[in-house]
């Protein structure tokens, strides 16, 4: 006989049993105890927080022969008989599997109004409900609206949202909400003695800060882990069986990408690679160790209930890097993640989005640097309005002014932007000179309409009315002549004829 799994084995079985859901399960302990049971009920939120088993333990509740506080006893014929699965009173529906009108009319409709066989209610559960059809609601509608007295209906979902208002109306709703990690762990704690497993402290606080807030990730992933026969699970036997990287390479990581040193960066990524790292759960621990270093940035200012405990390499590079920058990768971290779905290369998103985040450093090094000669220009400028109206000095090649400018057309046009970008500008005595590979560049620049745009942004970034002039370089034409030549050659030699101009 196969071994049970833990999370079934440790299902909760009566209310005191469903942990970090105490609200909820007080109410309903109440209302069973004070009979005032409702026909309807919607138990919504994160998986594995405990809605089936609490409609299972209330089903249990509602039928217990010796019900005096609102906890079954599990010891009546008519507990055991749920616990059993053999009651024909109780009926699960997945509703994954009967999302038509047909399937809920057959299952529930027509039978909902048949007395129960032993118990003294019989209760539908219905499973994952936001999967019904319109159609299927609708059926629902005039039975949950005046439902037989010895029926009840308990939906269970994880996206409320998509339930109709009609339903939800007509139910008591109850929102289950995420274990807390402290919670989480010392149900595994717990567990974990019960079935004698010896685990570390740090490998149960790495299982419940990844199982996203529910409990049967959580003893899911500590009965897949106890079966690889070490006597003492660690958190590194969590990590290998997750797919974690290591911290160290995180580190590293981040400390590449806010350096801008994107090789650097990439050969990180490359080496993850070929460990077969599994890069959306690289992209997870990622964003979480982004979101630590943010809390500690916030956290530095002040607001110590914001504290997060972090290594001291993450403290070094929090305290170099800027609150923006963090902001800006997580958010082009998280953009990129898409590239996922559409992409052979498991690291392709990653890689993109690490040239991406170096390139914006270094695209905003360049902006401050223009920044800063415009603001020493204008300071001479200002000094002596005499002098400059005396003294006309002959503009100076500037890189950074030329990629400011480049930045400030890019925002305004990006068709104009790339086609400047193939050009190699020159400054000279109140114009600019752009010298373009091909012609068709050159007479694009040359419309009216985009040699204004361009003089528009010149005079913003250049502080000077500078007319712009159109060649096409002269390297280009003379290698398209040297070309053409000998193809005439050819052609002449072939078809005879004379060259007309």
């Amino acid at each position: 006989m196969s071994q049970q799994a833990l999370y079934r084995l440790y299902r909760p079985k009566t209310f005191d049993e469903i942990y970090g859901q105490k609200y909820i399960t007080k109410i309903l302990k109440n209302s069973v105890a004070n009979d005032t049971i409702s026909h309807a009920y919607i138990f919504c939120g994160p998986r594995g927080t405990g809605k089936t088993s609490a409609a299972r333990v209330f089903a249990k509740s509602v039928n217990c022969l010796s019900n005096m506080t609102g906890n079954p006893d599990n010891s009546c014929p008519n507990c055991l008989s749920v616990m059993d699965n053999k009651s024909l009173d109780i009926i699960e529906i997945d509703a994954a599997s009967h999302t038509q009108v047909d399937n809920i009319r057959e299952v529930i409709i027509e039978r909902a109004n048949f007395a129960p066989v032993n118990l003294k209610y019989k209760i539908y559960i219905i499973d994952e409900a936001h999967m019904l059809s319109k159609s299927s609601f609708n059926a629902l509608l005039k039975i949950i609206e005046d439902p037989p007295k010895h029926t009840i209906f308990i939906f269970a979902t994880t996206e409320i949202s998509k339930i109709p208002t009609t339903i939800v109306s007509r139910c008591q709703r109850f929102d289950f909400k995420k274990i807390d990690q402290d919670t989480i762990i010392n149900h595994i704690s717990f567990i974990a003695d019960k079935e004698k497993i010896k685990i570390t402290k740090e490998a149960t606080q790495l299982i419940a800060k990844h199982s996203d807030g529910g409990f049967r990730d959580a003893i899911s992933l500590l009965d897949q882990i106890s079966s690889n026969g070490k006597d003492q699970l660690e958190a590194g036997d969590v990590e290998l069986i997750l797919g974690l990287s290591d911290e160290t390479k995180i580190e590293d990581y981040l400390s590449a990408i806010f350096s801008s040193k994107v090789n650097e960066a990439l050969i990180i990524i490359k080496a993850l690679d070929n460990e077969g790292q599994d890069f959306r759960m690289f992209n997870k621990s990622l964003v979480n160790t982004l979101h630590k270093l943010l809390l500690a940035k916030i956290s530095g200012k002040g607001r110590s209930e914001l504290e997060v405990e972090i290594s001291q390499n993450l403290r070094k590079i929090a305290k170099e890097t800027d609150q923006e920058k963090i902001i800006e990768t997580i958010e082009t971290i998280l953009l990129h993640e898409q590239i996922y779905k559409y992409s052979s290369l498991p690291q392709l998103g990653i890689e993109v989005a690490t040239i991406k985040i170096c390139l914006n450093r270094e695209d905003k090094k360049i902006t401050k640097i223009a920044e800063e000669s415009d603001h020493k220009t204008e300071k001479v400028a200002s000094s002596s309005d005499q002098e400059v109206i005396t003294s006309k000095k002959k503009p100076t090649n500037n890189t950074a002014l030329w990629q400011q400018l480049l930045m400030d057309i890019k925002s305004r046009n990006n068709s104009i932007h790339a086609f400047l970008k193939v050009c190699d500008p020159e400054l000279g005595n109140d114009k600019l000179c752009l010298y373009f590979p091909y012609k068709f560049h050159k007479e694009r620049i040359e419309d009216s309409k985009n040699r204004e745009l361009i003089e528009a942004s010149i005079k913003r970034i250049y502080g000077q009315n500078l007319r712009i002039e159109c060649f096409i370089r002269a390297n280009n034409i003379g290698q398209k002549k040297v070309e053409n030549d000998d193809l005439l050659a050819d052609a002449l030699e072939i078809f005879g004829g004379e060259v007309v101009d």
